[in-house]
């Protein structure tokens, strides 16, 4: 205990200095007796610190090794882990962009605006179809693959529907008759429209070409003519039509665009398969003509030349679009005759005088009421 004496200030600092002497000889001693008794221990373990060196110096030369191995084993797992997760990142992104691009039939659609920032939008999820089978809708039929050439080429349809017009047509030919027509129509300046049958011989070749060679329209009639057999199916139909077509086709180059029924659009034969059979032609882009006229020469043994122009103009004025009906075949001497009668009828009531054509409004019977 260091006691302070108050009372001069040379007394003060001498009890100082006494203590402090004191305080040094004490840490001095006990310093002695650590180092003796450091001494003693190490006279009675002198392997002590050997041992603990050489067990030390391996093992730590052992973590050394396998502290840095064991962290790039486990920096080698990190690193597969993430480049497996970025593959996926990139094989979800890719098939995401994908599905944006094409989702629509292939057709690049221009995102949306999405938020504030001007971003695209998300696609909307869309609830996923009911039936994943698109519906093939309704059956094609079968005769719609025969004949792939068999169609008409580019046209207008109803284009032309002048009014004061006159179209006469002739049907079953050519025939002898034939060139007596056309000369007769050549001599008073007016087309007309022919609508050919069979007669696959040279004549007959020649005859077509000379038809189309003056002017006229040359349309598809029929190959045989024979109501039972034409009418029998829409593929019978087609058979006899394209026989005639190609007959037409070899003969003058032209290939026809229009045509006319045997026995008209609707007759007692076709009753059944009418509008199929039409409904298949206009598909392919034929055009077909019945009339609102007849000479009335289609019978076994034809009336006078002065009847059939009689019937020609009968109600003349009445309508101003005419399709007169009228034959070219070899038992028709008579239309020949009456033909002059014809025209000079329709040419002084106001009409004129032109052929058919696939632009042409045509005259069609009306369907009847089922």
């Amino acid at each position: 205990m260091i006691e302070l004496a108050i009372g001069e200030e040379g007394g003060y600092n001498r009890t100082i200095n006494v203590e402090t002497r004191r305080a040094r000889e004490r840490v001095v001693l006990m310093s002695e007796k650590i180092k003796a008794g450091r001494s003693r221990e190490e006279k009675k373990h002198p392997f002590f610190l050997g041992r603990l060196l050489r067990r030390a110096v391996p093992a730590a030369l052992v973590l050394a090794v396998l502290v840095p191995t064991a962290l790039a084993i486990g920096l080698e797992a990190s690193l597969s882990q993430t480049r497996a997760e970025l593959d996926r990142l990139q094989e979800s992104s890719a098939a995401a962009a994908g599905n944006f691009l094409a989702g629509d039939g292939g057709v690049w659609q221009r995102p949306e605006p999405g938020g504030t920032d001007g971003s695209a939008a998300p696609p909307q999820e869309t609830e996923p179809a009911q039936d994943s089978v698109r519906d093939p809708g309704p059956e094609v039929p079968a005769y719609q693959a025969l004949y792939p050439e068999l169609y008409a080429g580019e046209h207008e349809w109803n284009t032309v529907n002048k009014k004061k017009v006159c179209y006469l047509t002739f049907d079953d030919g050519p025939s002898a008759r034939t060139p007596e027509v056309l000369e007769i129509l050549e001599r008073y300046g007016v087309k007309a429209t022919f609508f050919v049958v069979g007669k696959d011989t040279e004549q007959s070749r020649q005859w077509m070409k000379q038809i189309v060679d003056a002017g006229h329209t040359i349309g598809v009639h029929s190959y045989t003519h024979t109501y039972r057999k034409i009418y029998a199916s829409v593929e019978a139909y087609l058979e006899d039509f394209a026989r005639e077509y190609h007959i037409i086709e070899e003969a003058t180059g032209v290939a026809p665009q229009i045509f006319r029924f045997p026995g008209g659009s609707i007759n007692a034969y076709n009753g059944h398969i009418y509008q199929e059979i039409v409904a298949e032609m206009t598909r392919r882009g034929f055009v077909y003509f019945d009339w609102n006229r007849s000479n009335g020469d289609a019978v076994r043994k034809p009336p006078a030349a002065p009847v059939l122009a009689q019937n020609a103009l009968d109600r003349l004025g009445a309508s101003s679009r005419v399709v007169v009906l009228m034959h070219d075949s070899k038992g028709h001497a008579t239309t020949v005759a009456a033909l002059p009668a014809i025209i000079e009828g329709y040419q002084n009531a106001g009409y004129t005088l032109e052929a058919l054509t696939p632009e042409v409004r045509p005259i069609v019977y009306a369907y009847p009421n089922p």
